[in-house]
């Protein structure tokens, strides 16, 4: 994984989100922070957005939100920990307690799909899955990614 779309600074842990709404908007702004977007509230929306077109959510509590709204900067991958189980429409229905959010450029948004695509891939990999989900220590967390 290239340094410049995820190091271990893109670990967040989020321990006040209770819904998703929440959850888009505290992620957005640590983004924004991160210097991945050039609006908190406009990355929010295109979370918010590419949602209604069908669920991130996937399975055993995680989710890959994503947007390639006009405020992406650059492309990155942020690792979010919930501390609250987040409803969220997965395709096996349990709360969401992980998410992978990635900011995807409108100008190479193609190869950045190609990251999701990845890391849809790697969490059929039950210990890669166990590890992310099971994890709160940052380097422990940071060496899973990396092997994406």
């Amino acid at each position: 994984m290239e340094k410049a779309i995820f190091d271990n600074t893109h670990i967040y842990y989020d321990h006040d989100s209770q819904t998703q709404v929440e959850a888009f908007a505290n992620v957005a702004k640590f983004v924004a922070e991160c210097g991945y977007v050039t609006s908190a509230d406009q990355y929010c929306q295109g979370l918010k957005d590419r949602e209604i077109e069908a669920t991130t959510g996937f399975k055993n509590g995680i989710a890959i939100p994503h947007s390639n709204d006009a405020s992406v900067i650059k492309p990155g991958l942020f690792l979010v920990k919930f501390n609250h189980g987040i409803e969220w429409q997965a395709l096996d229905k349990q709360p969401i307690k992980l998410g992978f959010f990635l900011t995807i450029p409108k100008d190479g948004a193609t190869k950045h799909l190609k990251l999701l695509s990845k890391i849809a891939r790697k969490l059929m990999d039950e210990d890669f899955s166990r590890t992310v989900i099971e994890n709160d220590d940052r380097d422990v967390l940071a060496k899973a990614i990396e092997e994406i």
